[in-house]
């Protein structure tokens, strides 16, 4: 059976049942599924849930489920890579990365075996009102697409996969935010031709999916080779219902909305509520005239909720190991990269460090940025401290740090464009805190309790 939504909810219930919780109440997509999100995670809580009864745009009905939280726990995304769910810290990026570098070439396959095309509208049947698409949060603009983006190289064929919002603005048309990355080049090209693009928003796959599509590569690498090391199987494709085999589409996708994003035209996009907590502004943004909507019988809409952990942590595990591999090239004693999810919204790296020379850590904290534009503040720990340990980190900046020396400030580089602390949109200031123990002197030592005693001594021994 190919590695898709329906295979891994499955998993779910066999492997993580108490993490999986199904409603079927009737709810609204228009802040009734994100108020229940909020209420769970208000309590410290983030099952994947399942509501089987959501209504559409027209408020009727929709017939499909709605699927979110995918995310929301590193415990999900390690049982996504096939991880036992107690290997969510550095094991999970590892692993991440090590499939991330080991490209599985993708295979088509023929329409009639295509799970999604069981069901194929095109022309007038063309219809994103009848789908359940959610509005997450109040000055939202418009109900969002918030999934993944495929599209082809228009000079080369090579394909990219990532994350943009795209937001309904009519029955058959939407309007796209990317930021300056491998889509924006595509279109870009395309633009200067005067051509359309031709894109594919992916509704619903395996997590691997979405995961593979935060990788931090080359422009001229594949990236459905990509997804499919993820996966470790190749990725099912099949041609696209209007554009054949000039754009290629993931068969075992849940829903597939096909369009084209149109050169020289612009209309307001946003407000949005976006990864960093914030809305992000009204731009005006390209136009996407959408041309087919194919999915699969009893389709599940899979939601990736903005400006939460479903977020943060889809983002997170590709962006270290990425960072990860990059820095242990300069530097070789790097030991974990952990972009934290608690109040960070992944602006923040911590890098454990196994320092062989002085001045290392600042080296580390260096060669971070380039690498993932968002990261303002990048703190180096000794090897000492576990990074995925926020209390660890915060004792080591409280107790290794003065900060007239080793806090390093940055200013007037390429930043995120969605932080609302840049004074110019995209240009920003970079901090490093060097939180590691002098190189060249004696330090006081951590207190400890002897590791003998700690391994003979049971709880249940002394405490009911």
């Amino acid at each position: 059976m190919p590695k898709d939504l329906r295979y891994f909810l499955n998993k779910m219930q066999e492997e993580m049942p108490e993490d999986l919780v199904t409603i079927k109440k009737e709810v609204d997509p228009k802040f009734e599924i994100t108020a229940i999100q909020q209420k769970l995670e208000d309590e410290n809580k983030y099952p994947l849930l399942l509501f089987e009864n959501v209504k559409n745009l027209y408020g009727e009905p929709s017939g499909f489920k709605v699927a979110t939280n995918m995310f929301a726990t590193r415990q999900k995304c390690a049982l996504a890579l096939d991880l036992a769910k107690d290997k969510w810290q550095m094991e999970t990026s590892l692993q991440y990365s090590h499939r991330a570098t080991n490209l599985i070439k993708p295979v088509i396959i023929d329409k009639a075996e295509a799970p999604c095309k069981e069901v194929v509208m095109t022309g007038d049947e063309v219809d994103l009102y009848k789908l359940p698409v959610l509005t997450h949060h109040e000055m939202d603009g418009m109900p969002y697409l918030p999934d993944a983006v495929v599209a082809a190289d228009p000079d080369n064929g090579i394909y990219n996969s990532s994350h943009h919002r795209m937001v309904i603005a009519g029955k058959d048309e939407s309007r796209i935010w990317m930021s300056p990355r491998h889509l924006w080049n595509y279109f870009i090209r395309a633009q200067e031709k005067g051509e359309s693009l031709p894109i594919a928003h992916v509704l619903g796959h395996h997590p691997g999916f979405f995961l593979g599509s935060e990788s931090i590569l080359p422009m001229n690498t594949d990236e459905y080779e990509v997804i499919g090391g993820i996966l470790q199987e190749p990725l099912r494709l099949v041609p696209s219902e209007i554009y054949g085999e000039r754009l290629m589409v993931p068969a075992d996708a849940e829903i597939i909305i096909e369009g084209e994003i149109l050169p020289n035209c612009r209309e307001p996009e946003g407000p949005f509520g976006e990864f960093s907590g914030y809305y992000g502004p009204q731009r005006w943004s390209p136009v996407v005239k959408i041309t087919a909507i194919t999915h699969r019988k009893n389709p599940i809409y899979m939601n990736i909720l903005c400006g939460h952990p479903d977020t943060w942590n889809l983002g997170g595990i590709a962006k270290e190991a990425c960072l990860y591999e990059e820095l242990k090239r300069t530097v070789p004693g790097v030991k974990a990269v952990h972009l934290p999810t608690t109040g960070t919204c992944r602006f923040h790296a911590y890098v454990s460090l196994k320092q062989r020379f002085a001045g290392e850590a600042k080296v580390a904290g260096l060669a971070t940025i380039p690498h993932h534009d968002i990261v303002k503040h990048i703190v180096v720990v000794d090897d000492d401290i576990d990074p995925f340990n926020e209390k660890e980190v915060l004792w080591s900046i409280a107790t290794r740090v003065q900060a007239d020396k080793d806090v390093t400030i940055i200013p007037g580089l390429r930043g995120g464009l969605l932080d609302p602390s840049g004074v110019i949109e995209g240009v920003g200031a970079k901090m490093i805190i060097d939180a590691t123990k002098p190189f060249s002197r004696s330090f006081a030592e951590k207190i400890n309790v002897p590791q003998d005693v700690l391994d003979r001594i049971n709880l249940k021994d002394y405490i009911e």
